[in-house]
This record gives C-alpha cells, sequence and structure tokens, in this order.
C-alpha cells in the first residue's frame, strides 16, 4: 500500500480533459499550486495531444504522479510500457478488457514501474469486477460515473461505497465531483478524489483546487453555485445564471430561436 505515502490523507487528482498542451498545462500548474497530488492525462488530452503530453507533464512536474488515462481494452503491455516510458506512475486500464489484458499490463506495470488502476466504467457488476482485478494482482480500481450518465443526473457514490466494502485496494473515484461532494466520496470509502470540471472549468484553478483540498482534509462541504446538475425543478436559477452567448454555445449555434432580439437594454428573458 505504498501508494498513499502521502502526507494528506485523501490524494487528490485534476483530470486534465482538454484537447491541447498549452491550456493542460497551465491548468495543471494552478491545480498543483492549489494542492493537487496527482495530475492525470485526460483521454481526450492523449487523444489529441499523445504520449508527448504525459512527457511533458513529467518534465514540468519530476516529483508528482503522472497518470495516463489510456482506457486500455487490448495490447495491454505495450500501452503500459509505452505510458510509463513517456513518464506515466500510473495507468487506466478498462474493467472490460480481457482477463490477459489486464494481466499482461500489470506486469509491464512491475516491469516499468508505473500502477494499474482497472476503471469500472459501465460495468454491470462493479464490486465483483473490483475483486477480481484485486486478485489478478491491480494496484488500485476507479469507481467511475461518466458524463453522459452524469446528465441524467447519477452520481458514483452509491457504487463506491459497494467497491470501497468489496476489495483492500485502494479506490479512486470520478465523477462530477466539486467541493460541496468531495467529502462525500471521502466517507464513502474513496482513497483518491478525481476532480474534472470544477477545477479545469473554473476561473482559478489554483483557488478551486485549494477549496476542494480543504473540504477533503476537513471533511466539510464547501459551498459552490457551479458544476451542479439540475433539474426542471431548478432549471430556471441554473439559466439565470449563463449569458446568451453561453447558451448559444452550449446548442452548438443552432438557431432553435431565430429572429429574437433586445428592444430593451439590460432586460434578460430565460
Amino acid at each position: 500500500m505504498g501508494i498513499l505515502t502521502v502526507e494528506k490523507k485523501t490524494i487528490l487528482q485534476v483530470a486534465l480533459d482538454f484537447v491541447d498542451t498549452p491550456r493542460a498545462l497551465r491548468c495543471a500548474q494552478e491545480a498543483y499550486e492549489g494542492g493537487a497530488d496527482w495530475i492525470e492525462a485526460g483521454t481526450p488530452l492523449i487523444k489529441a495531444e499523445g504520449l508527448d503530453i504525459v512527457r511533458t507533464l513529467k518534465q514540468q512536474f519530476p516529483d508528482t504522479t503522472i497518470v495516463a488515462d489510456l482506457k486500455t481494452l487490448d495490447a495491454g503491455r505495450i500501452e503500459v510500457e509505452c505510458a510509463a516510458k513517456a513518464g506515466a506512475g500510473v495507468v487506466n486500464i478498462l474493467a472490460f478488457a480481457p482477463d490477459s489484458t489486464i494481466l499482461e499490463a500489470i506486469d509491464a506495470g512491475r516491469k516499468y514501474g508505473a500502477m494499474i488502476c482497472v476503471d469500472l466504467i459501465g460495468h454491470s457488476d462493479p464490486p465483483a469486477r473490483a475483486k477480481e482485478a484485486e486478485e489478478l494482482g491491480a494496484d488500485l480500481v476507479n469507481v467511475h460515473c461518466p458524463i453522459d450518465l452524469q446528465m441524467r443526473g447519477q452520481d458514483p457514490f452509491e457504487t463506491l461505497r459497494a467497491v470501497a466494502q468489496a476489495v483492500e485496494i485502494p479506490v479512486s473515484v470520478a465523477g462530477g465531483i466539486h467541493s460541496e461532494t468531495a467529502a462525500d466520496a471521502l466517507a464513502a470509502g474513496a482513497s483518491i478524489v478525481i476532480i474534472g470540471g470544477a477545477i479545469t472549468k473554473s476561473t482559478d484553478a489554483r483557488e478551486a483546487t485549494r477549496q476542494i483540498r480543504h473540504a477533503l482534509d476537513t471533511g466539510e462541504r464547501v459551498e459552490t453555485k457551479l458544476y451542479k446538475r439540475v433539474t426542471e425543478q431548478n432549471i430556471r436559477e441554473a439559466l439565470d445564471q449563463v449569458s446568451t452567448a453561453n447558451l448559444s454555445d452550449a446548442l452548438h449555434r443552432t438557431g432553435d430561436l431565430p429572429g429574437i432580439l433586445p428592444i430593451m437594454p439590460g432586460v434578460r428573458c430565460i
């Protein structure tokens, strides 16, 4: 369990799901200064920039664990070898991968100095597969509520509690977590809390990271008005916080309400 030999009781991992290196590095620096322990090269970032982004992150943060979220399903050995040689200290393999792929990944991780995380995203029985991954030799498992399910109001905490009870290895968690819910992740059994948008989409990634770090260190809920999923009951309040330009971008400028123009300065319509 040397994986958790850090000063803080819970590891805070920032997920850089950008698609370009400059923005990723700028946010990584702010998050690092705010108290992030691990820095993740997210899947979109690796797809856009390749493993060069892992090399660059390791050069910029030589004493920090870099996570390569490859979501590997096949060729476990070669993908882990490539990521580890690029500087990754943790490589993510999907739980859907065959046992043989996970075993090859674990063996390569041992050889090249990378921990293997088995990501349970979308699996029909996360606790059972987490236990199997532990028996295969995985270093940790990740309970991951994907963005498309987050948009339907789901969160990872019920699954997290079940998985944390099923295994002895560390459990990480990802899925729309912010400063109000970070303490919930801790209480549900997470050893590593992965934060994406609540840091990367903030106007001040350094301060956002500090608030989440405080929530994890104290167990307190730090109030936020952002990064919360909304329902029909509170959608008006959410829309009241954004501009027309924001909505247009979110709708991919499809022009759903053409021809509407303001006739009174300062008046808004929701």
